[in-house]
């Protein structure tokens, strides 16, 4: 019963985007902003990558309990991404948690009220009440990630902040259009409403339909006398996150080889944006195969050449050394997606 209680506060916590103040030095006014702007959207984000655990509390439907668990994933792969960005910057602190007394204290009583009402619901009105705080975690967590975007001078984070911004405003959009179909609101009751209605319709049976297969052409980088090449096997998408299995060959360094699974996040929208030929930075996750195997953040711009193919510039960290690769990407088929999984394997 602890346990279910102690769960049920964390997730109170979790939809309501509660932090907590604390007290921190001052520090330049530029740095000061974008810290406490990382901070608060680093809290966020790691209390949201825990929402999926209310399915072991609440039943759900299958759409709330998909939708929920795209959250989670999104929001995990953000928390991460924003963790090795502090990792590398000394200067970076995900601590700067500033909150005015007032605002902690609105916030603790939001947070006592939320619980409440999730403590005392169960099926309809516990998911339109997980929903209704959703919108509000993720609109909260889509402007913190624009605002940290304009105030970080480094171009490459930068445009990761602005690609975890896109995923929590198309997931906002997505948990809005279903909280309306929830209640039974038509979606054409204001302008704005039908916008993002359309918005996330046009979405959902435009662009996922065409864009469900994934193949990453094999590519490589120079290392220190010899060659690190990175070969990725088809990635299917499942739930806005496209999933496989990876393999890094370092040439004649084979002791170095690496193998695991890979989950690149690509919300509708920015599939949207690939439809429309613009450029979309997009976040992901590497984990290594076996027993402690070890996951690293990495990130990606992919730059469309047209609807079905463009290239990627991939990115990750190896212990100290930034690893760049520039594949070309397309979508495909089911048929070309069982021949080339066939030659993933080859040595390079």
């Amino acid at each position: 019963m602890k346990t279910w209680l102690a769960t049920m506060s964390l997730a109170a916590c979790v939809l309501t985007g509660c932090q907590s103040s604390r007290a921190m030095p001052p520090v330049q006014v530029g740095v000061s902003t974008r810290n406490n702007c990382y901070s608060l959207l680093h809290q966020l984000l790691d209390e949201q990558k825990d929402v999926s655990m209310l399915r072991f509390i609440k039943p759900e439907h299958a759409d709330v309990k998909k939708l929920v668990k795209q959250i989670a994933t999104t929001s995990g792969a953000g928390a991460a991404l924003l963790e090795k960005f502090a990792a590398d910057d000394p200067t970076l602190n995900l601590n700067d948690i500033r909150l005015p007394p007032g605002e902690t204290a609105t916030r603790d009583s939001i947070a006592s009220t939320k619980e409440k009402e999730l403590l005392g619901q169960t099926g309809d009105k516990f998911e339109l009440t997980l929903l209704l705080t959703q919108t509000e975690a993720l609109s909260y967590a889509w402007h913190l990630a624009e605002v940290a975007a304009k105030n970080e001078p480094q171009p490459d984070r930068a445009r990761s902040l602005s690609g975890i911004g896109a995923d929590m405003d198309s997931l906002y959009h997505q948990v809005f259009v279903l909280l309306l179909s929830k209640t039974g609101s038509p979606a054409t009751n204001s302008s704005a409403t039908n916008s993002i209605s359309s918005q996330a319709v046009s979405a959902s049976t435009n662009s996922v339909p065409n864009f469900q297969t994934l193949i990453i052409d094999p590519s490589a980088m120079p290392v220190d006398a010899g060659t690190a090449t990175l070969i990725i096997g088809a990635l299917q998408r499942t739930d806005g996150v496209y999933l496989g299995n990876y393999q890094i060959k370092v040439f004649p360094y084979f002791t170095k080889n690496e193998n695991g699974t890979l989950a690149i996040n690509v919300s509708d929208e920015s599939l949207a944006m690939i439809n429309q030929g613009k450029v979309a930075a997009i976040t992901g996750t590497a984990t290594t195969s076996g027993i402690g195997g070890k996951s690293r953040p990495i990130e990606a711009t992919a730059t469309p050449a047209d609807i079905n193919r463009g290239n990627l510039n991939l990115w990750f960290m190896a212990g100290t050394r930034k690893m760049t690769f520039e594949p070309a990407y397309h979508f495909a088929g089911n048929n070309e997606t069982v021949a080339l999984t066939k030659t993933d394997a080859i040595q390079p």
